[in-house]
């Protein structure tokens, strides 16, 4: 006789953990503040992809457990955590990590090469749009941080990349013209920032209480005060102190 197998036993064997915020680290007050007021606007970033160094226009986050974000401060003592449906509906998706051998390691050297230009001449438009999203999405699996080696396919990282027709991907003689002439300082691209709603903000992280009524005041000025209060009391909204983080989680 067969014997019966438990089938909430197998559930439970395959069931996994849902991380269902995403998470924008920054390290001033203010900026998290603008962001809160603004959304969130896409800057110019250095990517070194092995021998290929290029900017992409983004804004990153985290999709890690709130518990390990203390972990992750270094990029800042602030953060505003979103949840993972709103990242979802605005495109927002998780970068590809390469290492040293990935069999695509040199893909955005190879597309833009002088061969592969002269011989698809009249195609090249064509193959750089289809083939640039790629690019904007890959990220070195480790890196150095301040002397120190960082193992950056542990922060489990999703981008914003803004929807531009041009200059989706900048090297850094392009990227130093850009700067002379068209911006100064960042956020280089406010123009395409994208906004929220109350009920998809899941944490704010703080660096000290005395900014906790500055954050409420703000988000009452934008969305009412009813609704933030809601959001607060529910636990939907939780405002967050990085002490509390770091000693509690």
């Amino acid at each position: 006789m067969k014997k019966k197998i438990d089938t909430k036993i197998i559930e439970n064997d395959f069931s996994q953990k849902k991380v269902n915020h995403i998470v924008h680290y920054l390290d001033n007050f203010e900026s998290l503040l603008k962001i809160l007021k603004d959304g969130f606007a896409p800057s110019y970033c250095l990517e070194n992809i092995n021998s290929s160094e290029y900017y992409i226009p983004m804004v990153s986050f985290c999709n890690i457990p709130l518990k390990d974000v203390d972990q992750y401060m270094r990029y800042g003592k602030y953060g505003l955590g979103m949840s993972l449906d709103w990242a979802l509906k605005n495109g927002i998706s998780p970068v590809v990590y390469i290492h040293e051998k990935t069999p695509f390691k040199d893909f955005s050297k190879k597309l833009f090469s002088s061969e592969l230009y002269k011989s698809n001449i009249d195609n090249f438009d064509i193959i750089l749009n289809a083939t640039l999203p790629a690019i904007q999405f890959f990220k070195n699996w480790k890196t150095t941080y301040k002397g120190k080696e960082i193992i950056t396919y542990h922060e489990r990282e999703w981008r914003y990349i803004p929807d531009l027709d041009d200059d989706k991907v900048l090297y850094p003689d392009e990227f130093d013209e850009k700067k002379a002439t068209h911006f100064m300082r960042k956020p280089h691209l406010p123009e395409h920032s994208i906004n929220f709603n109350i009920d998809e903000i899941r944490y704010i992280v703080i660096n000290n209480e005395s900014q906790r009524p500055r954050v409420i005041n703000s988000l009452k000025k934008k969305y009412g005060d009813n609704p933030v209060i809601e959001s607060i009391l529910s636990g939907k909204l939780m405002i967050i102190n990085d002490e509390l983080i770091r000693n509690d989680f």
